[in-house]
């Protein structure tokens, strides 16, 4: 029984062409409103963006999320980045937890994070969180 199959034959133009692993990448997920609305902005030095963090646009909330941070050695020193430690970014005031240190030159560091989000739990009885 070579070549038969159960499974039922479909035309391959009613068949959806699956995402593209790079088009899967680039797309983020906002922890603050849950949506896949943003936009990536990669570091680097020699691409289309004079970036050294890296970090994603949600347009539904307009909140920055930051993936990767750049640091140079003197910030390591001062600051004692360490895994498991945190990281506060100054503009929006967000709280990050360090995941991952990796050196990467003479004096550059990148700071893999996470943002740290607080979410409500949602109960049906709105005086319940007071008693």
């Amino acid at each position: 029984m070579t070549g038969s199959s159960n499974r039922p034959r479909t035309e391959r133009s009613q068949l959806t062409p699956a995402p593209t692993p790079a088009a899967r990448a680039d797309r983020r997920q906002c922890p603050w409103c849950d949506s896949f609305n943003t936009t990536l902005v990669q570091r680097g030095l020699t691409g289309p963006t004079d970036e050294r963090d890296q970090y994603f646009v949600c347009h539904d909330c307009d909140r920055v999320t930051y993936e990767i941070f750049s640091r140079s050695n003197r910030d390591m020193r001062v600051s004692q980045f360490r895994v498991g430690g945190s990281v506060r970014d100054s503009a929006t005031q967000t709280k990050y937890l360090i995941q991952r240190v990796l050196k990467v030159g003479m004096n550059e560091y990148l700071l893999y994070v996470k943002p740290v989000t607080r979410r409500e739990p949602e109960s049906d009885d709105p005086g319940s969180r007071f008693r």
